[in-house]
């Protein structure tokens, strides 16, 4: 009995182990269409767009797709308010929520995210 209770437990470790570590990543390199890999820098993401570019935030930045389907970026985190709009904290890594009336809540003042504050950049090989 023993023997099965310490089997149990060691598999659902293993089965904890593979998402954890996937959580607790710090960055996260994006194939191009070609293969190559395009790893951010450090404190950012990158996502492939539906045109299958990579595109990437800036340090400390939010990075999100708009009701177009378009990347955008803002210095801080972004939050989608009610009407759709994605809106960031002016701040890097600054905070970014929604208020009880829909409206984007933001540390240090909101900013519309913009795709022109999206970098792209060149794949490792």
């Amino acid at each position: 009995m023993r023997h099965l209770l310490l089997n149990a437990a060691l598999w659902a470790l293993l089965a904890l182990a593979g998402p954890l570590h996937a959580q607790t990543g710090d960055t996260t390199c994006t194939p191009t269409r070609d293969g190559r890999l395009v790893c951010p820098p450090p404190d950012a993401r990158c996502v492939t767009t539906r045109l299958g570019d990579v595109v990437c935030s800036t340090p400390g930045g939010g990075i999100a797709f708009d009701r177009y389907g378009e990347a955008v970026c803002g210095p801080g985190n972004c939050a989608t308010d009610i009407r759709g709009d994605l809106f960031c904290s002016s701040a890097p890594r600054g905070a970014a929520s929604i208020d009880r009336y829909g409206n984007a809540a933001c540390a240090e003042g909101c900013v519309p995210a913009r795709a022109s504050a999206c970098g792209r950049p060149r794949p490792t090989n």
